[in-house]
């Protein structure tokens, strides 16, 4: 009876431990899978929001300003034609294109073409392409990537800018709550935006605040 008795409180101690065994692993792992994840979702992020401002600066090169909204960057890249140099000839091995084109050897003509083929030559479903472009990926909210461009003054001059984001909120939905607001309060803390986003309302820059 006793030993029947000791057993059974063995086998008690034994599943406790392994539970607790449980518990701890999964507490362990836990941030570590929930990194895994934001880093493969901000990943897509900054695909998408490169993607954006390669459009961005392209009409900006073209048209001298940003283009405001997701709804007008889509129809740009639908419709909108942009200028680009195409080299006519053949540079001869001894020259430097800036030689031949001195030379007369080749020539750069300026052609205008449909912005999406120009900008976007490796992709093959367009219409894939750009009815998942302002989408923020992994989000079943449907969500979108908020932008806006405009002008700041700087030096005497107006200065275009432009400015597209994904809050944390978006980007990490449906990951755990508590995680995703360390994840704001920590960018908060070091006076960050609390998510990903390229370019800047207050500043004459292009550059992502993953860069």
């Amino acid at each position: 009876m006793k030993n029947s008795a000791r057993l059974g409180i063995q086998a008690g101690l034994l599943i406790v431990a392994v539970i607790l065994g449980i518990l701890i692993y999964r507490s362990i792992m836990q941030p570590v899978r929930f990194q895994q994840e934001k880093d493969m979702r901000s990943e897509a992020v900054v695909k998408k929001m490169k993607d954006i401002r390669t459009v961005q600066q392209a009409y900006k090169k073209a048209y001298g300003r940003f283009i405001a909204s997701p709804d007008s960057l889509i129809l740009f890249l639908e419709n909108g034609e942009i200028p680009y140099v195409k080299m006519i000839g053949t540079v001869p091995d001894s020259l430097t294109e800036e030689e031949a084109v001195e030379m007369g050897i080749v020539s750069r003509e300026t052609f205008t073409e449909n912005a999406f083929v120009v900008l976007f030559p490796e992709v093959t479903d367009k219409e894939a392409f750009l009815s998942n472009m302002m989408k923020v990926p992994f989000n079943k909210s449907g969500k979108k990537i908020s932008m806006e461009a405009g002008f700041i003054s700087k030096s005497g001059y107006q200065v275009p800018v432009f400015e597209a984001r994904v809050p944390f909120e978006d980007m990490l939905e449906g990951m755990d709550e508590q995680l995703v607001v360390n994840e704001i309060a920590k960018a908060e803390t070091y006076n960050r935006y609390p998510g990903i986003k390229v370019g800047s309302m207050t500043e004459a820059i292009t550059e992502g605040n993953w860069e």
